[in-house]
């Protein structure tokens, strides 16, 4: 290969480690405390931050503020553009316009001044805060062991009595697992855990959780030891007129239509229709949070096809309007029981309840003989409808969970190893660099330059994978470190060798790279499969050496053997060696 197309190469190669490593330079080095709190906000404290944002920003733009100002402009220019689309107009919005244009140009869009603002600054923080929230997804998270708070590992259970022969074959499983992950993590979401990292090891059905910010192992029980369960129920059409007209009476008498323990009131209980219950429905507005107003609907106490639906697949697909909808198939009796149930409830809404809240309440078009079933679940996002295909594939979450580890980590011992980790690799680092450079002079400062490229090579790597730096992580750092200058040291060794046998330096350093590759090679590969071994079977902070070492061997290899000769290839165009002092600075002859 030419020298130029490595040098491309070497060059993409940076650039690339630099575009995945910005997010977390900005997130530890840019950010400020209250940044990366921001970017955990969500639900009502999202709201809460970002109304009171609006509310300033609305006093500074009456006050004529030119960063208020420049907001409400640039958030016009993308009404000005529609308008100009659809109309065919040539409607302007200047940078520096004042606030008698912005009226003037609201006006002739139509568009209420007061109202308007007020939507151009909320639309302008939640862009902001949406902004920081991705940010930190794609940045190097820190380990429990770094930031404190609790881990468990948890067992799915499938050799339980209770589910004994239930779940035979691999896919019926893995099934199981995922709809296992996704439970936890709503019951995660509702106890308000941000930064969760939920793992799912298939091969030992298990799943790690890291809880950032969880300080009792308690409350980590607590979220996970609850069961759900998925059910079909026929929407009782009169039950929930009764229940509006009723709830609708309460509220002009002023009477309390629910109870201080969050229950609607037994004398409103007592009214609705034999065997039905009242399920609240899901109903969160656009932060996320549940609305102060839940709906409520009754329903038929049977369950249509029992506590454990037997749903074959589940999947998300476009419709012939382009929507996704969530299409599933049934299998064994459960194909009847849903043909039997959709003939006698045609026109009739049959609800889906995960844990007492009802999802969605679609509406019978037809008798379903097949057990082919297509349900369209209004503006939900295809993860979120994917979510739903889960949890239909795996019915209701009956597999035992069994907590087999679980452990806290204190956040004042997260910042002594923090500290401690960061110390490690700045001795290790200096005494290799010193090393290399008094034992090997200039072969030692292209070998510096090369591990200092394959750390950064490495920290990238990690934040590409979006990855999480543990205390193993910091060792499996030290100790690639260390292979990286070994590899260098094998290749000035066996070129030292040629040069003792008659051979020029240019030809030894060639020499010295070809027979020193292979050997380099096996030994990296050797460590490789073995990190990859601990990797696939390994859980928590030991997962997070193996991946720090897997990522480390790869840049060690690209650093070692394509970078350093590229440089060597340089200078060796430049200059012609006679002795073996570039590669030895105490014995030069």
């Amino acid at each position: 290969m030419k020298k130029s197309s490595r040098f491309i190469i070497l060059l993409l190669s940076v650039i690339a480690a630099a575009y995945f490593l910005k997010p977390s330079f900005v997130w530890y080095f840019v950010y400020t405390e209250a940044d990366r709190n921001e970017a955990g906000l969500s639900g009502l404290l999202l709201k809460s931050e970002v109304n009171s944002r609006v509310e300033m920003s609305i006093t500074n733009f009456s006050e004529n503020k030119e960063i208020e100002k420049s907001i409400i402009i640039k958030e016009l220019k993308k009404e000005v553009n529609n308008y100009n689309r659809v109309k065919k107009n040539k409607l302007t919005i200047e940078t520096k316009s004042e606030r008698k244009d912005i009226e003037s140009v609201l006006a002739t869009l139509k568009i209420t001044p007061d109202d308007y603002y007020k939507k151009a600054f909320e639309d302008h923080f939640v862009a902001l805060f949406e902004s920081k929230r991705k940010l930190r997804q794609s940045i190097i998270k820190l380990g429990l062991d770094l930031q404190g708070g609790a881990y468990a590992v948890v067992s799915v259970n499938f050799d339980h009595p209770s589910v004994e022969g239930k779940f035979t074959t691999d896919k019926e499983k893995t099934d199981a697992l995922d709809n296992a992950v996704l439970m936890i993590e709503n019951r995660i979401n509702k106890f308000g855990v941000s930064e969760t990292t939920i793992q799912k090891i298939k091969e030992q059905n298990k799943i790690v959780i890291n809880l950032p910010g969880v300080k009792e192992a308690t409350e980590l029980r607590k979220i996970i030891e609850t069961v759900g369960v998925l059910e079909f129920k026929v929407v009782s059409k009169e039950g929930s007129e009764l229940l509006s007209n009723l709830k609708r009476k309460y509220d002009l008498e002023g009477n309390a239509f629910i109870n201080n323990k969050g229950q609607i009131v037994p004398e409103i209980i007592a009214q609705l229709p034999p065997d039905t219950e009242v399920l609240p429905v899901a109903n969160k507005d656009k932060w996320g949070d549940d609305l102060d107003n839940t709906p409520y609907l009754v329903v038929q106490k049977e369950s249509l096809l029992g506590d454990s639906p037997q749903v074959e697949n589940a999947t998300v697909d476009p419709d012939n309007l382009g929507r996704y909808v969530v299409n599933f198939t049934l299998k064994g009796d459960a194909v009847d029981k849903w043909a039997r149930a959709t003939r006698e409830n045609i026109g009739r809404q049959i609800a889906i309840i995960l844990d007492d809240v009802i999802l969605q309440s679609p509406v019978v078009q037809s008798e379903i003989p097949n057990g082919r079933s297509q349900v369209s679940l209004g503006s939900l996002s295809f993860e979120e409808l994917s979510d739903m295909a889960k949890i239909l594939r795996s019915g209701s979450l009956n597999v035992p969970l069994e907590i087999a580890e679980e452990n806290t980590v204190g956040a004042s011992l997260g910042k002594d190893t923090i500290k401690m980790g960061l110390t490690a690799i700045t001795i290790g680092f200096t005494l290799v660099v010193l090393f290399m450079m008094v034992y090997y002079s200039l072969g030692g400062f292209i070998a510096d330059i090369a591990l200092f490229l394959n750390f950064f090579f490495l920290i990238s790597g990690l934040a590409m994978f979006s990855g999480t730096l543990t205390l193993p992580g910091i060792a499996g750092i030290i100790l690639t470190m260390g292979m990286a200058v070994d590899a260098n040291v094998i290749i000035y060794e066996r070129v030292k060798e040629e040069m003792r046998a008659g051979k020029t330096f240019n030809t030894a350093m060639i020499l010295g790279y070809e027979k020193a590759f292979w050997t380099i090679l096996d030994s990296n590969i050797t460590t490789f499969a073995a990190a990859i071994g601990i990797s696939l079977f390994g859980t928590g902070p030991i997962k997070g050496f193996a991946v720090t070492l897997c990522i480390g061997i790869v840049s060690t290899l690209f650093t070692a053997l394509f970078i350093t000769k590229l440089m060597w290839d340089g200078i060796l165009s430049k200059s012609n060696f006679k002795t073996l002092r570039p590669l030895s600075l105490l014995r030069g002859k």
